[in-house]
């Protein structure tokens, strides 16, 4: 399976931002997989690989996959972990995450 993995950036949230952007918060997103007849379930077995190598940080988190379209890159599902929250509490995640070991995730409005 073919996987694209971005860095973690950083989004400063000045009190409205979840309001005004996302309506429902941020998530951390770990993995974006190209759209294809199994890569919403492959991006979901991403995350319980990547849950059982990071359980300490994951443990209590909620996988959902959502399509993104990057235009000529194409399609992509992407695996976001929530609840959905602050881009404080997103970034922190990643955050957490960087620490452990994995490198790629990044926040955006969910």
């Amino acid at each position: 399976k073919t996987m694209i993995q971005l860095n973690c950036s950083q989004t400063k949230n000045n009190g409205n931002a979840a309001r005004v952007i996302g309506g429902n918060g941020y998530v951390a997103v770990l993995a974006s997989v190209p759209v294809s007849g199994s890569s919403r379930l492959d991006a979901l077995k991403a995350f319980a690989d990547i849950q059982q190598k990071y359980g300490t940080v994951l443990s209590n988190r909620t996988p959902d996959v959502r399509e993104a379209n990057l235009g000529a890159r194409g399609r992509y599902h992407r695996l976001m972990v929530g609840p959905p929250s602050s881009a404080e509490n997103a970034n922190s995640l990643c955050k957490e995450l960087k620490s452990a070991g994995y490198p790629s995730c990044w926040i955006t409005a969910y």
